[in-house]
């Protein structure tokens, strides 16, 4: 295992390591340095994204067989792709003749993207690939010695499928299971498999660390600030029911509907108001608040009793990522009554949302290089920028 090779690296591992082991009452911000630093954010991208299970898709982006969905992680251009036995891979899309993107070359914007095709063909010297990875054809290579096709398909990459959720894990190596065993537990009465993306606001790339987004992802101090006249008549600050505090690499809480826009009572429990029916068979308490959840470092959803948020946002540099946010709604859901126009007005409420959150993002992260950005003190109501702490303490091998 690598260790820091610079004496800024090593400062920084071993701050956060330090901040990370203190109590909650005492926690204080990620020192500033680690929101921009390139070689710090190098030494993430090795031992983070590189290792650890990340989300990157789900699977009706894929839907029939041929169809694909092309994510760049951490440098890598992976391609998911519905075979013609139904199943959902992950493979590099790097061709294993000369290193071409096989989704470059004179393919439209959107092709580069997604799209449904019988096979890959490289844009490069044409070599072609079956859904499985498996080469099919590499012209003028029969003649030679010693060229075995069998040996020479994509590069798949280690994948899990969860509650219709793709994980993967660049590291054939890793000692880190898959294991959303908590996160289920936590998602009590919500199994995703049977919601569908119904919208998705596509955010592009943005000038924000990628941990900057899940700290704003997470906590609702900031109800009380940038969103007072929105998220908090709806979800109240003193109403927040703050997760397990001892989670290794997940947070969550819960976002209890306030008094002034609940639709009703139910067993002593406020309800939640909705753009579309409430999912069926969720109790009084689950329709009564939002659930918010991450399993670090890049799994960020909010199940509703009507429609989950999920946040697919990657890191695209030491002071960027790229964000699209999606809607999933109940497939029960996906006929009802006035479905598009209900959609239109939850997208609509959660571009507001995401605009102000970007707005005050964008200026964390050009502030964070000021001399004056230090020793920030945390409010209990930061919990989960504790809990990163942690989660990066235990990722990020310190020096010996």
């Amino acid at each position: 295992m690598s260790r820091p090779t610079t004496d800024g690296v090593r400062e920084l591992v071993r701050r956060i390591g330090e901040q990370a082991a203190l109590p909650l009452e005492e926690s204080r911000a990620l020192p500033a340095r680690a929101y921009w630093d390139p070689e710090f954010y190098s030494y993430e991208l090795e031992h983070i994204f590189r290792k650890d299970w990340i989300c990157i898709a789900r699977v009706e982006e894929v839907p029939d067989k041929g169809s694909y969905r092309a994510i760049d992680l951490a440098g890598e251009p992976l391609i998911v792709v519905r075979g013609n036995d139904e199943q959902v891979r992950v493979f590099s899309r790097v061709c294993r003749h000369r290193y071409a993107d096989l989704m470059g070359g004179e393919r439209t914007d959107e092709e580069r993207v997604s799209g449904c095709v019988a096979r890959f063909e490289c844009p490069y010297h044409a070599w072609i690939y079956r859904l499985d990875g498996s080469l099919l054809s590499a012209p003028e290579m029969s003649g030679r010695p010693g060229f075995d096709k069998n040996a020479n398909g994509l590069r798949e990459i280690r994948t899990e499928i969860w509650q219709g959720f793709v994980f993967v894990n660049l590291d054939d190596d890793t000692d880190i299971p898959f294991d959303m065993t908590t996160v289920a537990e936590i998602q009590d009465g919500y199994d995703l498999t049977d919601w569908e993306i119904a919208s998705v606001i596509d955010w592009g790339e943005s000038r924000v660390n990628w941990k900057i987004v899940v700290e704003n992802f997470l906590e609702v101090y900031h109800h009380i600030g940038i969103h007072k006249n929105v998220l908090q008549p709806l979800w109240r600050l003193g109403k927040c029911q703050q997760g397990h505090l001892t989670g290794p690499d997940f947070y969550y809480s819960r976002m209890m509907a306030g008094a002034e826009v609940a639709i009703g009572e139910e067993d002593g429990h406020l309800l939640h108001p909705l753009f579309l029916p409430a999912k069926q068979g969720l109790s009084a308490f689950q329709r009564s608040h939002t659930l918010l959840l991450a399993k670090f470092p890049a799994y960020l959803c909010a199940p509703g009793p009507d429609i989950t948020f999920w946040f697919r946002s990657l890191p695209t540099g030491p002071e960027t990522h790229r964000l699209e946010i999606h809607l999933l709604v109940p497939k029960e859901n996906l006929g009802a009554e006035d479905f598009d126009a209900k959609m239109k007005e939850a997208t609509d409420f959660l571009k507001l949302v995401q605009a102000q959150d970007a707005s005050v993002n964008e200026a964390v992260q050009s502030s964070s290089k000021s001399r004056y950005a230090t020793d920030g003190v945390l409010q209990t109501h930061e919990q989960p920028l504790w809990q990163l702490q942690k989660y990066l303490a235990s990722r990020l091998p310190a020096q010996d």
